[in-house]
């Protein structure tokens, strides 16, 4: 175990869930010169964390027993558990529970994505309960994946009951190195549970975006598609640095996965169906309707019955049939089109139009919820935009219209019909509902595609 420098003007900081994020977040913090107690309750997880952190030259670490045990001597304590019963678990339990070995005014991240009402309901718990009104405590779910978690390039939303808590050095220093020495780390109004309704709005494009590459991507295959040619089109830039319509980060970061044999574990399908539960569960309490991302979450409920621990990029398998003989065909197709070249250069632009319909109807949907989470004032229209655009859930469609929709004097859904006219006519629309019908002809179902198309024309007044 390395030993604690006690020169090292970095703050200590103890991390507690090292999961693929968790990990990838707290070695990078170890790599850039902090001190850092990491703890988890899976015994592996930590022997694998401590042999990573003995490989990292001058590495200031040291590995904990229990949330209590993690915490001494930490003025900054970061949770990035799998959910908000995890939350309350590592800092509340009577017998290894946080709570009583936190250091005088400490600050604790939640860095977890969990519902926005419960930041507030740890808060309560802290001051009223525990006695700990000293603890500062910040809202700062995060986007970006583990690669951005490693290189310290993730977007990070965060919100506190009192704004002078995001103000101090310490947790300044390690926020700013998480995200892009501060370029990429925003401060979202109001008090706490601001950074998980931000972040809430990115996983409502996430939680479409996920399934409907796999979708896609199926859908190439089974349209004659080279897999990799078609992959290889949706993430080329034109001359102004600009990806064609139908790009989308969750495409560009899931393809490779997709057309590997055999793929990293790097997101479990757990985590993106836990996240869009908790939309699911915000529907209810807002009162409002998601039919696309309700669409996606049956998509993930049905891949977790037999793939709950596997990487999500697997959904593409289940597209195609888990027990299926073309349950490779994604992979199986890279290299390979059963068109000629020029019937292949059309193919693509169709299956990509068709993807760009489901990111029309994502981004619709993302503004319903953003009105319903009262997040539409112009100024934090604008945050909202800048997050999503640069974080897992932007496309291109979405950086597109998101800001004709805020400037259009008629209203935010009358600027979605018109840019939906604009961009989906010459029979795009027709070419695209020929596209699932020769698909579902061959047994497979782009069940999202065809809800968004029905949303589409739904929009259009058709």
């Amino acid at each position: 175990m390395a030993v604690m420098s006690s020169q090292n003007t970095s703050p200590h900081v103890s991390f507690i869930g090292l999961g693929a994020m968790g990990f990838a977040m707290s070695t990078h913090l170890v790599r850039t010169g902090f001190p850092v107690t990491g703890y988890d309750i899976y015994g592996p997880t930590l022997e694998r964390w401590r042999s990573t952190c003995h490989e990292i030259p001058h590495a200031k670490f040291r590995t904990a027993g229990s949330p209590a045990e993690a915490v001494q001597n930490a003025s900054v304590v970061c949770l990035m558990v799998a959910n908000h019963h995890h939350v309350h678990s590592a800092l509340f339990d009577e017998k290894v529970g946080a709570v009583r070995a936190l250091p005088k005014d400490c600050t604790v991240i939640i860095h977890a994505t969990i519902p926005p009402t419960q930041p507030l309901a740890v808060r309560a718990r802290l001051t009223d309960e525990f006695h700990r009104p000293d603890v500062k405590l910040i809202d700062a779910p995060v986007s970006g994946g583990a690669a951005r978690s490693i290189n310290g390039t993730l977007t990070i939303m965060t919100s506190s009951d009192d704004p002078a808590n995001l103000e101090q050095p310490d947790t300044k220093m390690v926020l700013e190195n998480l995200a892009s020495k501060g370029k990429t780390l925003y401060t979202i109004p109001g008090t706490l549970g601001g950074g998980q309704s931000a972040k809430a709005l990115n996983q409502v494009m996430c939680g479409i975006h996920i399934p409907s590459a796999s979708e896609i991507m199926g859908l190439a295959a089974t349209s004659g598609l080279d897999t990799q040619k078609f992959y290889d089109y949706l993430v080329s830039k034109d001359s102004t640095g600009k990806p064609p319509v139908g790009w989308s980060w969750m495409f560009e970061n899931r393809g490779p996965r997709m057309l590997t044999a055999t793929p990293p574990m790097a997101s479990a399908i757990s985590i993106i169906n836990k996240d869009v539960g908790i939309i699911r569960d915000e529907e209810v309490r807002l009162g409002v309707e998601l039919p696309l991302l309700n669409k996606a979450s049956d998509v993930l409920t049905a891949v977790m019955k037999t793939h709950a621990s596997a990487d999500d990029s697997c959904i593409a398998q289940y597209y195609l049939g888990f027990d299926s003989d073309r349950v490779n065909l994604v992979v199986e197709m890279a290299g390979q089109s059963t068109l000629s070249a020029s019937e292949q250069e059309s193919m693509i632009r169709h299956v990509a139009n068709a993807h760009a319909i489901i990111h029309l109807i994502s981004a619709h949907e993302t503004t319903k919820f953003a009105r319903a989470l009262d997040l539409m004032r112009p100024e934090q229209r604008k945050q909202w935009f800048n997050i999503i655009s640069g974080a897992a859930g932007g496309s291109t469609i979405f950086s597109e219209v998101i800001p004709r929709a805020f400037e259009d004097a008629d209203g935010v859904d009358a600027a979605f019909k018109k840019y939906a006219a604009e961009k989906f006519n010459g029979g795009i629309v027709e070419k695209t509902i020929s596209l699932i019908n020769h698909a579902k002809s061959q047994g497979y179902e782009p069940k999202l595609l065809e809800a968004a198309v029905g949303d589409l024309k739904a929009l259009l007044g058709q």
